[in-house]
């Protein structure tokens, strides 16, 4: 029965998920920058250095900034592609393990249109 209503949940929550318009990208860069210290309760209260790190995605015709990751790293290589799909005001890009990473988007550059030579 346990097994039953287990499967039941995982096959309604498949269901839900949303499809994403996947576009080819790649890492263009890494950019991080310190931030104040936070207070974290490890055993007694420890004073950690935040950094913050951001990604710059490169597709056809944008690049995305996303992050800020915090003193979590994602697992991306630089210069190397990747897939990423835009859900809002969110990107999801696919770390170099095909697992789905959501980060907030805090800039967007539209590339610009090559000329043609005349």
């Amino acid at each position: 029965m346990l097994a039953l209503l287990c499967c039941s949940i995982l096959n309604s929550s498949i269901a839900l998920a949303k499809d994403y318009e996947w576009k080819d990208a790649r890492v263009i860069d890494v950019t991080s920058e310190a931030g104040k210290a936070a207070v974290v309760p490890i055993a007694a209260l420890v004073g950690m250095p935040v950094t913050k790190t951001f990604y710059w995605i490169q597709t056809d015709d944008t690049v995305y900034v996303i992050g800020p990751a915090v003193n979590k790293l994602l697992k991306v290589t630089l210069h190397e592609p990747t897939k990423v799909a835009i859900d809002g005001n969110y990107a999801h890009i696919l770390d170099d393990y095909g697992r789905d990473k959501k980060m907030p988007i805090v800039e967007k550059v539209a590339r610009p249109k090559p000329e043609h030579a005349k």
